[in-house]
């Protein structure tokens, strides 16, 4: 399988910062399927003053699937993002941190569900229930944003809390992990 692993680290960034030098991750691949973790980092003591800005990342793949991870660090709840992803041929499975709240845009979501190539997850449809998680409205300046456009079933979850994360990792991503905290 032609398969694109890709792992990327968000360090939070105030916002007057990313006025004058935006970074935004890309990925794209025309004949791959895209695996990417995306992990958002705690600031640093010294960056707390004033907002931080959301980290922006774009996976799109023309002809293969997407799945993402979303992980969140202790120290990072303030740290938002906006994830974007286009597979134009194929589906797509998100894994959301269990602290994630905002809002999630699906084109042609009332479509999609309708055909039933929608699934949420159980912890998912809750924090739906409970109006953490909105779809296809307005983001809020402290919401986390996913937009997804997607011709395959479209496939939403949350990590439920506890030690199943770092099983499922690699040594070295654990060793990251370990010297932030």
């Amino acid at each position: 399988e032609n398969v694109a692993f890709v792992t990327e680290q968000f360090l939070p960034r105030r916002q007057d910062a990313v006025f004058s030098d935006p970074f935004v991750f890309q990925t794209s691949a025309t004949n791959q399927h895209i695996r990417a973790r995306l992990i958002m980092l705690s600031p640093f003591p010294s960056d707390i003053v004033g907002p931080l800005a959301k980290s922006v990342a774009y996976l799109s793949s023309r002809f293969g699937s997407i799945k993402a991870e979303v992980f969140r660090t202790p120290g990072a709840e303030n740290h938002f993002f906006r994830l974007h992803i286009f597979a134009c041929s194929a589906g797509v499975k998100i894994t959301l941190p269990p602290s994630f709240r905002g809002i999630v845009s699906i084109n042609d979501y009332e479509g999609l569900r309708r055909r039933r190539e929608i699934r949420c997850g159980r912890a998912f449809n809750e924090r739906v229930r409970r109006g953490f998680i909105r779809f296809g409205c307005c983001a809020l300046e402290n919401d986390d944003e996913v937009f997804i456009h997607a011709e395959g079933k479209i496939e939403l979850m949350l990590r439920t809390e506890g030690n199943r994360v770092w099983s499922r990792m690699d040594r070295g991503m654990q060793k990251i992990f370990q010297r932030r905290l």
